[in-house]
C-alpha cells in the first residue's frame, strides 16, 4: 500500500471511484447491511477523485510553461463536454425553464447563489466547484512552495473547510457544503503529489499507517451516518472523514490494481481493463448516467421504461440499473472521442495512445508529469 501506486494506477482508482458513484446515485442497496453502508458512503467517489485531481494538478503545475498553458489544458478538458451535455440538457429536457433559468444552471451561477430555494437546477455543482479549484491553483502553489514545512502548510490551509462550513451554516447557505467540505481533501491530494514529485520515501510500516487511517475514517462515517440525526449537522460532517479513509482506499485499490497486473497477467489485464475505461471516461459518464437517472424517472422517460419492461427487464432491478450505467458509459465514450477527434482536426495533433499498465514506471520528476493529462474527475 505505497502512494506511488495511486499515480501509477490512477486511471484505474477514477474508474473504481466512478462505478461508486454510479451505484450511490441508484436506489438498488443490496440485501444485506454491510452493502447498504457502503451503498451509502458511495459519495467517497467524489472525495477520491478530488484527491487524485490535486495530486494530477501539482505534476500539471510543474510541466505548464506558463499558468495560461495550465489553464488552457483544464478548460479543454471539461468544457466540451460539459456544454455539449448541459445545452442539450436543457434545450431539450428542461424545457419547463425560464431561458435565465437555463443559462444560470449551464454557467454555475445557480450553485453558487448559495440556497435550495427557487433554484430549479444545481446538481452540477462539482464542475463550478473544479473551475474555482482551478482557478486558484497557481496562487496556492505559489504559496505552496514558499512555505518551509509541506504539511504543516497543508493542515493550517486546510482549516479553510471547516470555517467555511461554519460560516454557511449559520448564513443558511449549506447548499454549498458540497464544494467546502472537499476543500481540505482536495489539498491533501495536492500535498501527496508534492511528495511524490519529489520522490520522498513511505517508511517500511506505512501499510499499517493506511490501514489505521481507513479503520478510523470508516468508523467514524458510520458514526456520523447512525447517530447523527440533524441533516444540516450531517451533511457538514459526512466527508470530512474521508480525509482519513480516501488517501487509504486509493492506497489499497492501488496495491490491489498491481497485484492483479503483476501476477495475473492476462486475467489481471482482463480485470484491470473495465477500470480503466470508466476512468478515462469518467467525466462524461458522470454527465450522462445523472441525466439519464433523472430522464427515466420523469413524465418523458415513461416510453423508455415501457420498452425496457416489455423486453422483460423490471424497472426495480438491479438488471435496470446495470443498463442504464451501460448506456451512460457507451455515450461518454462516444462523445469523448467524437470530442478529442475533432480538436485533433483543429489543431492538427494526434493523440497519444495511453501505456500500457503494465509499461507503466513508478513516477519520477520526469515521468510522472505525465500525470496532468490524466481525466479529469467526476462528483456525487
Amino acid at each position: 500500500m505505497k502512494l506511488t501506486l495511486i499515480s501509477k494506477y490512477r486511471t484505474h482508482i477514477m474508474g473504481f471511484a466512478i462505478l461508486w458513484i454510479m451505484w450511490f446515485h441508484s436506489p438498488f442497496y443490496g440485501k444485506t447491511e454491510v452493502f447498504h453502508f457502503i451503498h451509502n458512503i458511495g459519495f467517497y467517489g467524489v472525495d477520491m477523485f478530488l484527491l487524485v485531481s490535486g495530486l494530477g494538478l501539482y505534476f500539471s503545475m510543474r510541466k505548464s510553461k506558463s499558468i495560461g498553458e495550465f489553464y488552457k489544458k483544464r478548460l479543454v478538458r471539461i468544457l466540451p463536454a460539459y456544454l455539449i451535455v448541459s445545452i442539450c440538457w436543457y434545450a431539450f429536457f428542461k424545457t419547463d425553464l425560464s431561458f435565465s433559468d437555463k443559462l444560470l444552471a449551464i454557467l454555475g451561477v445557480n450553485y453558487f447563489r448559495g440556497t435550495i430555494h427557487g433554484r430549479p437546477e444545481y446538481f452540477d455543482w462539482f464542475l463550478p466547484t473544479l473551475m474555482v479549484l482551478y482557478l486558484l491553483t497557481p496562487l496556492y502553489d505559489k504559496l505552496f512552495q514558499k512555505a518551509g514545512v509541506k504539511w504543516k502548510f497543508t493542515f493550517l490551509s486546510m482549516m479553510i473547510s471547516p470555517l467555511l462550513c461554519i460560516i454557511f451554516y449559520h448564513t443558511g447557505q449549506q447548499v454549498l457544503y458540497g464544494s467546502t467540505v472537499r476543500i481540505a481533501i482536495f489539498l491533501v491530494g495536492y500535498w501527496i503529489g508534492w511528495f511524490l514529485y519529489e520522490k520522498r520515501e513511505e517508511g517500511k510500516g506505512s501499510w499499517m499507517v493506511h490501514l489505521s487511517l481507513l479503520f478510523c475514517g470508516i468508523a467514524l462515517v458510520y458514526y456520523i451516518q447512525t447517530y447523527i440525526k440533524n441533516p444540516t449537522v450531517f451533511w457538514g460532517l459526512n466527508c470530512y472523514p474521508a480525509l482519513l479513509a480516501a488517501p487509504a482506499i486509493c492506497a489499497f485499490l492501488g496495491a490491489l490494481f498491481y497485484l492483479f497486473d503483476r501476477y495475473l497477467k492476462i486475467v489481471g489485464k482482463i480485470l484491470l481493463f473495465p477500470f480503466y475505461v470508466c476512468g478515462r471516461y469518467s467525466l462524461e459518464i458522470y454527465l450522462f448516467h445523472q441525466r439519464i437517472l433523472e430522464f427515466v424517472a420523469g413524465d418523458k422517460g415513461t416510453s423508455v421504461m415501457k420498452l425496457i419492461n416489455d423486453i422483460g427487464i423490471n424497472t426495480y432491478s438491479k438488471e435496470y440499473y446495470f443498463l442504464l450505467a451501460l448506456l451512460s458509459i457507451l455515450l461518454a465514450a462516444a462523445l469523448h472521442e467524437l470530442i478529442a477527434l475533432v480538436i485533433r482536426l483543429i489543431t492538427g495533433k494526434k493523440t497519444k495512445k495511453p501505456e500500457p499498465v503494465s509499461e507503466q514506471k513508478t513516477e519520477t520528476k520526469e515521468t510522472a508529469e505525465t500525470i496532468g493529462s490524466v481525466p479529469e474527475p467526476v462528483t456525487e
